[in-house]
Order: C-alpha cells, then sequence, then structure tokens
C-alpha cells in the first residue's frame, strides 16, 4: 500500500510526470527550489531524483537526494536511495537484523513524508525545465 501511496502523491506533485523527459525545477521564492532529475526513462518505468540544492563549501550538495523509480504500468513508487545510500540509519544497532522489507519500508517511509512536506510547501508552484 506504501508504493502504491507514494506513487499517488508523487502524481499530485508532479501530475506529467510520465512525459517528463528533462531536468526540471519548482522555484520557490520564499525558500528551496525542488529539483527532479531524469535518471532513466522507458515506457513502463522510469528512475528519478527529487531533492534541494544547497550551497557548501564546496558547491552544491544535493538533499535530501532521494532517487526513486517509479512503475507506470503497475501504479507503484520505490525508493532507490536517500543522499546514495541504501540505508537511513547507517549506525542503527540493529542494522544486521533487519532484512530488505524493512530497510525498503525505511526508505519508502521517508519518501512518503518527505512528498507530503513537498505538496505543502509547493502547492501552487509549476515545474519549469531547468
Amino acid at each position: 500500500m506504501l508504493f502504491e501511496l507514494n506513487y499517488q502523491k508523487v502524481l499530485k506533485l508532479i501530475p506529467a510526470l510520465k512525459q517528463t523527459a528533462h531536468n526540471s525545477v519548482m522555484r520557490n521564492n520564499s525558500g528551496q527550489d525542488l529539483y527532479l532529475f531524469v535518471e532513466d526513462k522507458t515506457p513502463y518505468t522510469s528512475t528519478f531524483i527529487l531533492t534541494h540544492q544547497l550551497q557548501s563549501d564546496t558547491g552544491l550538495v544535493n538533499r535530501p537526494d532521494i532517487k526513486f523509480k517509479v512503475y507506470f504500468d503497475a501504479h507503484l513508487l520505490e525508493v532507490i536511495s536517500v543522499c546514495n545510500e541504501t540505508v537511513l540509519n547507517s549506525k542503527h544497532p540493529y542494522l544486521a537484523q533487519c532484512d530488505n522489507m524493512n530497510i525498503q519500508w525505511e526508505l519508502n517511509t521517508f519518501i512518503e513524508k518527505w512528498l507530503e512536506y513537498c505538496l505543502d510547501k509547493y502547492q501552487g508552484k509549476l515545474w519549469a525545465i531547468a
């Protein structure tokens, strides 16, 4: 159910996601811009990165840098990584006891919260080619 819910939420945030073939940005004058980078595109699946770009001493840094795969035919969204990590809490004392399903659940719960935040913060904003 979480994968389906995240699919619905990402389509609310990015209604033309299936047609999106270019990197895009949603400008926010009162805060961080939201970026969508296209990693891979096929007729039935696509891989994207959704992130802010933050200025640091070494240049721009993508955070939270969420890479996800969308299965358009199955109406699912699956997180691949967050900040290039496949586990959110790598120092968790019980990580060795977590199976892949628990790790996937953690990553996909994170994007659910991130999408809720983005839907609230960027409501009424439009996407443009970056």
